[in-house]
């Protein structure tokens, strides 16, 4: 729907895991506002995160859109969907928001041996620099906690997301009256 100014914008909220499902169901709804005709998407989020890859792809994806995208940290942004937040050009979040980055997590299988376990150690490491360096490019987030987000989990309240760069703004989303908003 046109808003005064005459930009198209649609409106999204996604609450959920960044896996293969909630990706396709991100993805799919980007895709339509593209092939629809609208200039902007505001989308409401919220997720505690999901596998590097699905999210490393979204990430992808969102930025090679001919579509200016807004997001709006609602809740929670944890892990990966912290790369997938910065997707987006324009980043707010409410004031009861919380963001949390940290080390990439290995399942553990049993009767793993020491080659399967270095195996699988190589690909957290890898999928942390991957997401290190979204982070790296899309936020000023102190080295310090760079470093510290490789051993334990940190939580990054509103004004220090602000002060990072993870959102230009702390501020409540709001629906413009006469609008419709599509949870996906």
């Amino acid at each position: 729907m046109p808003d005064l100014a005459g930009t198209k914008i649609s409106y999204l909220g996604f609450t959920g895991g960044i896996d293969s499902a909630g990706v396709t169901r991100i993805a799919a709804a980007l895709n339509t506002a593209v092939n629809t005709g609208f200039d902007e998407v505001q989308l409401c989020f919220s997720s505690l995160g999901g596998y590097v890859a699905d999210g490393i792809y979204l990430y992808n994806h969102m930025r090679s859109l001919p579509l200016r995208i807004a997001a709006y940290n609602v809740g929670s942004v944890s892990s990966i969907a912290v790369a997938v937040f910065l997707a987006a050009e324009e980043r707010y979040c409410s004031s009861h928001a919380m963001f949390m980055i940290h080390p990439t997590v290995i399942p553990s299988q049993e009767g793993m041996g020491a080659d399967r376990l270095q195996s699988a150690l190589d690909a957290a490491l890898a999928d942390d620099t991957r997401t290190e360096n979204i982070l790296r490019e899309r936020a000023s987030i102190p080295e310090r906690l760079l470093t510290e987000r490789r051993t334990r989990d940190i939580h990054i309240n509103p004004k220090q997301a602000a002060d990072y760069g993870i959102v230009h703004g702390v501020r409540e989303f709001a629906l413009p009256r006469g609008h419709q908003i599509i949870q996906i």
